[in-house]
């Protein structure tokens, strides 16, 4: 089974992630807030297609208010920002409907 591994959004060196990687991060005011737990056990089940759409998983805690998920593209940018934990159907929904995912997806013969 693949397991979610979480960085530091402090320790991730977001240049070298830039084209090649769409980051999850996850900010909350600590990481004993519910829905974080919450989050990371949705996006733990969903390790391998997690894994198929390069997106690893950044935290960053203590700098916010409320939780946060923000869904980062390849280009560096926010495509996508939740409130609450949202299951990774819909983040993958989003993630595919991207075209450079799309080419992807093409390329590999992946159906998604």
């Amino acid at each position: 089974m693949e397991r979610v591994v979480t960085i530091p959004l402090s320790e991730a060196d977001m240049d070298k992630l830039h084209g090649r990687a769409r980051p999850l991060v996850i900010a909350a005011p600590s990481k004993g807030d519910g829905r974080v737990t919450e989050q990371l056990r949705i996006l733990e089940a969903a390790a391998h297609g997690l894994g198929e759409r390069d997106m690893p998983v950044l935290t960053d805690f203590g700098g916010v208010d409320g939780f946060e998920l923000r869904l980062i593209g390849k280009d560096g940018t926010v495509k996508r920002r939740f409130e609450t934990p949202v299951d990774a159907e819909t983040l993958f929904e989003i993630v595919d409907a991207m075209p450079m995912r799309q080419d992807e997806m093409e390329r590999d013969g992946d159906p998604g």
